[in-house]
């Protein structure tokens, strides 16, 4: 068994990881074909990539059984497994929060260090907190050299960022040694990754034959960051295991990573500086003509492209060849519809959403299981309180904030004797103990009264009656308050708003919900389950992961809706990207170290700099490897649109990233002829179908 301590310094051995390639998946191809078993892993960090890559192996007719594709994530998992009999548990960003929460709620003199950066009220911060110790993690690890590496950084900055990086560092470093002792499993997948290096230069590779005895490759792909945890962990593969690990970088990111390579695992640099230059876009140069449709707002950027896309249908062209690609599909997904329903076409929005992994998710299961635990057994606190950690608030009455980490720390500790209770058995104990004075008491006995009063066996009416108002007062009480503590682009909130959406979301629209609801009562119809809100959440897990939207066949009249960032691998003939604006693609760099400590390590100009490993957010690449896959999407035109002013007349300036594509820009006389009732598609703008199915839009 391997303990679960910081790693020192990387293997002793020479490094492997030579094979490194820039824009440039045909060694993948290459390497596939029919096998008895797979001699190589492709690695990549999401399901889009792993999907994407299949449709291109489909789309060439060629055999992948060669190759397993797996997360890095699923690999340390089964590496860890050869020793401790199972893979670890793994915190999710969910309850690494509530964790961290509770730590700094309990302990709110011990972390000091943190208030100059974040604030006296460090709970009021606990998600720019958190990501702030992600960040570290990926920059340095548990290395202690690159822990000193990040502080000689900051002694070369101004007095002030020097002190705020200090004390940032600090502080981090000490709150996550104790997010690490209050959990018996790993706390993110950093900490997998550094678990699983453990395992392997404990064993001298040997772990990795007992779980991958057959695989002679890794290749890790698709990716736009490469964290330190995951860098140490293929070094440690190529050193221990005589295993060849190859990287598929991107346009704009994968430079730079190249460069660093070597300093950050301990060798001296060889590796060319010109390779951090964009000389790599000359892989990127359009094979098609390019067009730009400049509007003045974002209805009428929408309309031009809806009408594009009906001339386009008119003229012959089928759906499939067809994509809308935007930096974020789901900001144009209101506008797009709007304006495609002018002429009668829908659209099928392919934008990613961990449905899963969200609170409102998780808050409706949580809430199922409560409900099937209560009316058929007991349940001990930490089971009674889940939904209340995870948002729950009455649908109606005074109570409508949800409680914070401290407070159910709190009721926790004062309801808690280790005994599991009915729901009359906890209202007793709650009267016996707490009384009914409390805000927290009053919200808790508010949960329990809303359990009794649900039925027992549910009918398929009673899911939407039940658990949509439970959705709806996450909406109106929750979400409100998710703005205040959200990074400045509010990754969460728009990702939280639209799993609400999702889960329950227009009276007349398609969700989660109402699709359990149909489904439970089909299944019950036909004895395959029980009327239980056990098999309520049963369906809700199954219907989870499918995809609202999809084209499920090719005649399917919805035209894709991509984020660009789902365009890695795609091939369409024609292709319209929207949304060419400087601050919404590319959009600002950001992160919660200081701004000039982010500024030093992107830079590099110090080798305790160029040590360390680079979140995509702090550069404006990772905004150029989306955009240079949707150039590579189209083969037969490519039309990039923008607006010039938004609803309050703010003025927004055209992309810098249009600069390299140098397009013919089409003027505002014949943007409104493509919006006129004409069929006829103005030049440069007309097309005519490819004589041959040219694209992969439709595979499954």
């Amino acid at each position: 068994m391997i303990e679960d301590t910081a790693s020192k310094n990387a293997p002793s051995k020479t490094p492997q990881i030579d094979q490194i390639y820039i824009a440039d998946e045909r060694g993948l191809y290459s390497r596939a074909g029919r096998a008895e078993r797979p001699t190589d892993i492709v690695m990549t960090p999401e399901q889009l990539h792993r999907r994407n890559l299949k449709r291109a192996f489909a789309r060439r007719s060629q055999p992948r059984s060669s190759l397993a594709l797996r997360t890095p994530a699923d690999v340390a998992q089964k590496v860890i497994a050869t020793q401790s009999g199972s893979p670890p548990d793994m915190l999710d960003r969910l309850n690494r929060i509530q964790r961290l929460e509770t730590i700094l709620a309990d302990n709110p003199d011990s972390y000091d260090e943190l208030k100059p950066v974040f604030g006296t009220d460090l709970t009021a911060s606990i998600e720019q907190i958190e990501v702030a110790r992600q960040e570290l993690r990926l920059m340095a690890g548990s290395d202690t050299d690159r822990l000193t590496a990040v502080r000689n950084v900051a002694d070369g900055l101004s007095a002030v960022g020097a002190a705020d990086t200090s004390a940032l560092l600090s502080g981090l470093q000490r709150l996550d040694m104790q997010l690490r002792e209050n959990t018996t499993g790993v706390v993110s997948e950093s900490a997998l990754f550094e678990r699983a290096t453990r395992v392997v230069e404990a064993t001298d590779g040997a772990a990795w034959v007992e779980a991958y005895e057959h695989i002679e490759r890794i290749a890790v792909a698709g990716i736009s960051t490469l964290g330190t945890p995951l860098l140490e962990f293929l070094h440690s593969l190529s050193v221990t295991a005589d295993l060849e690990v190859a990287l598929y970088l991107r346009a704009g990111t994968g430079p730079r990573i190249r460069y660093r390579l070597d300093s950050r695992i301990g060798e001296s640099t060889n590796r060319d500086p010109s390779s951090l230059s964009n000389s790599q876009w000359d892989i990127q140069t359009p094979t098609c003509p390019v067009t730009e449709i400049p509007a003045t707002t974002r209805h009428e950027e929408c309309r031009a492209a809806a009408a594009l896309v009906d001339g386009l249908l008119k003229n012959g062209h089928e759906v499939s060849d067809i994509a809308l690609v935007a930096r974020d599909a789901d900001e144009y997904k209101r506008p797009l519809s709007r304006a495609m329903a002018v002429y009668g076409r829908h659209l099928s929005v392919w934008s990613q959403l961990e449905l899963k992994r969200t609170l409102p998710y998780q808050l409706v299961v949580a809430s199922c299981e409560i409900l099937d635990t209560l009316h058929n057994g007991m349940v001990d606190i930490e089971q009674l309180l889940r939904p209340l950690a995870l948002h729950w608030t009455p649908q109606r009455g005074s109570i409508n904030t949800p409680m914070s980490a401290a407070e159910l720390s709190a009721l926790r500790r004062q309801l808690d004797d280790g005994e599991a209770r009915s729901v009359e058995s906890w209202l007793e104990h709650i009267g016996d103990v707490g009384g009914d004075v409390d805000t927290q008491i009053q919200q808790l006995v508010a949960f329990l009264n809303w359990c009794r009063n649900q039925p027992t066996r549910p009918e398929p009416e009673a899911i939407t009656e039940v658990l949509t108002p439970l959705v709806d007062a996450f909406d109106q009480n929750v979400l409100p308050s998710l703005v205040e503590n959200d990074d400045p682009d509010y990754t969460d909130v728009s990702r939280t708003a639209r799993a609400v959406e999702r889960v329950a979301g227009e009276t007349e629209g398609d969700h989660l919900i109402r699709e359990t609801r149909a489904k439970y009562g089909n299944w019950v119809n036909q004895g395959y389950i029980s009327r239980s809100w056990g098999s309520v959440r049963d369906v809700l897990d199954a219907l989870a992961t499918a995809r609202p939207g999809r084209r499920e066949h090719k005649n399917a009249e919805r035209v894709d809706v991509l984020d660009a960032t789902d365009t890695w691998l795609r091939s369409y003939p024609y292709v319209i990207a929207l949304g060419l604006v400087d601050g919404v693609w590319p959009q600002r760099t950001h992160g919660a170290f200081p701004a000039e400590f982010r500024a030093a390590a992107v830079d590099g100009d110090s080798p305790p700099a160029r040590q360390l490993g680079v979140r995509g957010a702090w550069t404006e690449a990772r905004e150029y490897d989306h955009f240079a896959d949707v150039v590579r999407t189209a083969s037969d035109q490519l039309v990039v649109t923008r607006f010039r002013e938004d609803v309050e007349g703010v003025s927004y300036q055209r992309s810098p990233l249009l600069e390299t594509l140098n397009p013919t820009q089409v003027e505002d006389n014949t943007r409104r002829q493509l919006c006129s009732e004409s069929d006829e598609i103005p030049a440069p703008l007309s097309s005519t179908p490819a004589e041959t199915a040219s694209n992969d839009g439709d595979l499954q």
